[in-house]
């Protein structure tokens, strides 16, 4: 602040008195400006201590990680709210820095995964404690016996995860790698604002273990895949080269309340509004897409939410465009036989209702739906974009889900 601001004016020059009630009229005049003069500099001292203190607080904190708000409903400084935890202001956003392109990272690694060429390549990012949904997974659309004999086309399934605090859990983990074979381990926390370093993991190594493979999928371990309705989907393509599909999602705009899960920090990301993206849910692509998608996340400052830093921010700079596919989705899909046959994703689907899916999508008995009525069409379409409508409303990230 301009201290000079605060000086009293300079005073008008005295009148010449000729008697001496005029005199003290002066002298008590000019006594009584100087005692407001000293009460204002007072005031505005008063003023400017807090004011002082609440500017230092917006930038004393920013290399510091945040702590969660209280549960009471008391505020704190915007310092403790407004960076994002584990990625402060200061913090370094280059993305080599944490997933060393030219060295290996890796804890766990499945053996001869892609030693036949795969035509199609699952990923699935799950948590380190998430087991159940994994099993779920592996006896339903992942087990071995439909990857090897009843698919037309060779899938292989992988799990990628990060490492945990709990020394417990990660030596469950290794367990079930040695079991099963399928498990990749990372050495990144396997946090929720990590999941933008889990995916270029998944670009590392994709690229460096399995770049054979046609085509490569990003999914999460609470995603029901109809494996044999996505290779049909894959097939029709007139060429596999250049592919970036999944659920669309268009002119979304960075949501700033730091209590939000989607929180995006001005300092992560300062544009209006984001690149078009895909849902992390569930997306696909080419092997060369793969590569010039990892490329461009090693130039490519970090921003914490995968599906817009991969396929939005990374995809822009690249060249890649992202194109919607009906078959993805990432709004809960209603579990009937039809709409799961349809549907490549459905989102939101626990260990339970995983084995509900499986189950219904291979009942030999289940209902035809190539001879169902076109009032049951019609009911199931509305029914479909009514549950997309409320999901916008609910989310308030979306301004529009479909674009060209």
């Amino acid at each position: 602040m301009d201290r000079n601001r605060l000086l009293p004016i300079a005073l008008p020059a005295a009148r010449s008195a000729n008697c001496h009630n005029g005199n003290s009229k002066g002298k008590s005049s000019f006594a009584k400006r100087m005692a407001v003069g000293f009460i204002i500099l007072a005031c505005l001292g008063l003023l400017y201590v807090p004011a002082y203190h609440s500017a230092q607080g917006q930038f004393t904190g920013l290399g510091e990680t945040p702590s969660p708000v209280g549960s009471l409903g008391g505020t704190r400084f915007m310092s403790s709210v407004a960076q994002l935890r584990g990625w402060g202001f200061n913090t370094s956003r280059d993305v080599g820095t944490y997933i060393h392109p030219e060295n290996s990272t890796i804890i766990l690694n499945p053996k001869s995964i892609c030693s036949e060429a795969p035509y199609l390549l699952i990923v699935v990012c799950s948590a380190v404690s998430n087991i159940n949904a994994r099993t779920a997974i592996r006896n339903t659309w992942a087990n071995k016996t439909h990857l090897q004999t009843q698919y037309n086309s060779s899938v292989k399934v992988v799990f990628l995860l990060g490492i945990s605090n709990n020394d417990t859990l990660n030596g469950n983990v290794a367990e079930e790698s040695h079991l099963y074979n399928d498990v990749i381990q990372e050495s990144f926390h396997d946090t929720y604002n990590n999941l933008t370093l889990k995916s270029a993991m998944m670009l590392k190594w994709s690229l460096h273990n399995c770049n054979n493979t046609t085509y490569l999928m990003k999914t999460d371990d609470d995603m029901f895949v109809n494996v044999p309705s996505l290779i049909k989907a894959l097939k029709r393509r007139v060429k596999s080269n250049g592919t970036l599909i999944g659920s669309l999602i268009c002119n979304a705009r960075p949501i700033t309340d730091p209590r939000n899960k989607w929180y995006s920090p001005k300092y992560m990301y300062s544009e209006r509004t984001y690149p078009n993206y895909l849902s992390g849910t569930g997306y696909v692509m080419s092997i060369d897409v793969a590569d010039r998608l990892y490329k461009s996340a090693l130039m490519t400052p970090l921003l914490h939410l995968e599906d817009v830093y991969i396929t939005g921010v990374c995809a822009k700079r690249a060249g890649v465009k992202p194109v919607n596919h009906y078959g993805f989705s990432y709004v809960p899909r209603k579990l009937d036989v039809c709409s799961l046959r349809e549907s490549i994703t459905a989102h939101k689907i626990n260990a339970t209702s995983m084995y509900t899916a499986w189950n219904k999508i291979n009942d030999p008995s289940s209902v035809n739906c190539l001879h169902r009525s076109a009032a049951e069409k019609k009911a199931a379409t509305a029914s479909r974009l009514g549950r997309h409508l409320g999901m916008f409303i609910v989310k308030s990230r979306i301004l529009n889900n479909r674009c060209t």
